[in-house]
């Protein structure tokens, strides 16, 4: 509609996309076809809330091309920072060998397998990784760009 792309609102976002469209009902009424029949005066605050999260998602996206470091990787439109350069390592070999063993991962990482352990875990609770219940193998959700 008036010539906006669609785009993906992050589960990150939901609250403040809710919020922008609950102004924008008091303004114009929550009735659907008030909404659909309302001119850009009348939603005005949704369409800096849109138009913000459309520079945001253009933004991660020309980063995510243009980086060239295998050292950084991306999830759920962030640039991930880890405190340990180890981390980039235990992604990148579970990203080329899903089957990697927890000592495997130690030894390319050059750190011990409790190291390997505590940092898998942080990698789960953040959702950058998932272990398979089916064969144990990993699951890399976070994305190099290179």
């Amino acid at each position: 509609r008036h010539g906006w792309p669609m785009i993906v609102v992050r589960s990150r976002n939901k609250s403040e996309y809710l919020e922008a469209l609950h102004v924008t009902d008091q303004e114009v009424g929550d009735t659907p076809s008030d909404g659909s029949h309302a001119t850009l005066i009348q939603i005005k605050n949704f369409l800096k809330y849109f138009t913000n999260l459309v520079a945001a998602e253009l933004e991660y996206y020309i980063g995510f091309a243009e980086e060239q470091s295998a050292d950084v990787w991306w999830y759920d439109g962030e640039r991930i920072s880890f405190r340990s350069p180890s981390s980039c390592i235990l992604l990148a070999a579970m990203w080329e060998e899903p089957d990697i063993t927890i000592e495997m991962l130690a030894q390319k990482a050059g750190i011990n397998t409790a190291a390997v352990k505590k940092q898998l875990r942080q990698m789960i609770k953040r959702g950058y990784i998932q272990r398979r219940e089916k064969d144990g193998s990993w699951h890399v959700l976070a994305s190099s760009s290179v």
